[in-house]
């Protein structure tokens, strides 16, 4: 008690200076009609800055919960597709719900890292055993088609990215299937190839890529590209193809890890006769 009192007494000139100063200003607010205005247009520009500065701060936070719920929405938009379905009744007579059995369904993930710049190229997400996943399933941005899963422990995943020397896909080419593939030539990451189609089939520049029902990987017409260039190989019956990714791997971050309900049941039909060939 004794310091605060000391210490009132030794800056009290201080605070009586303080004092009157606020009072001088209040009175020259209060009496003067120009001071008015330009004290509350000054008032009004700093409480507007604050306010905003306040909810950009609180939008930061909101973010990660807005996210999650454009996530949710994205995936509940993609399994409404019919691609997603399978029909398990051949009675075409009678149409009912419970003819369609989800096939393909979606799981939100983020890319804890990625490589671009070698010739097989993988990327890690924070998605494992324990979340459901496993290999083989495939990998997608919002964009279109990334890579597929190659191996998984309980919190973790590694997918090989569509940039690795080893990713093959069919492709469909304007909505027509054909008996290429989809390879990465290891040169451009913006860019990859489709092997082995026909110069007899019209193809043109402009034209979308898209993933077939083969493979099991992915439901059919999501993006892979749109076509960048064609060109005659040098074996005269086929075209070079370059095709512009519409997934930019450089930026890989969120995507979804999709789940073929039937895929191990049909991986295990079909080895014995693709084993054989």
């Amino acid at each position: 008690m004794q310091n605060l009192l000391q210490f009132l007494r030794t800056n009290f000139h201080y605070f009586l200076f303080l004092i009157l100063q606020g009072i001088s200003i209040f009175a020259l607010v209060r009496f003067n009609t120009y001071h008015q205005s330009v004290f509350f247009s000054t008032a009004s520009t700093v409480n507007g800055n604050i306010l905003t500065s306040r909810k950009n701060v609180i939008n930061y936070f909101l973010l990660k919960s807005e996210n999650q719920k454009l996530k949710e929405e994205n995936i509940l938009l993609r399994t409404r597709g019919t691609e997603n379905y399978i029909f398990i009744n051949s009675d075409t007579s009678v149409v009912r719900d419970s003819n369609r059995v989800v096939q393909y369904s979606y799981l939100p993930a983020k890319v804890i890292y990625n490589n671009i710049r070698k010739e097989k190229n993988y990327f890690t997400m924070d998605r494992g055993f324990k979340h459901g996943v496993a290999k083989d399933m495939g990998v997608i941005s919002p964009l279109g088609v990334a890579g597929i899963i190659v191996d998984v422990s309980e919190n973790f995943c590694v997918a090989m990215s569509i940039l690795n020397s080893n990713f093959v896909l069919t492709p469909k080419i304007n909505g027509r299937t054909h008996s290429g593939q989809v390879r990465w030539n290891g040169k451009n990451e913006d860019m990859v190839q489709l092997e082995k189609i026909s110069d007899q089939y019209p193809i043109k520049v402009g034209q979308e890529v898209t993933t077939t029902e083969y493979g099991h990987y992915f439901p059919e017409h999501i993006k892979i590209g749109s076509i960048e260039s064609v060109e005659q190989s040098d074996e005269g019956k086929y075209l070079e193809i370059d095709v512009d990714l519409a997934t930019d791997m450089s930026q890989l971050s969120e995507v979804y890890i999709i789940k073929n309900k039937f895929g191990k049941e049909l991986k295990t039909l079909e080895a014995p006769y693709i084993d054989a060939n």
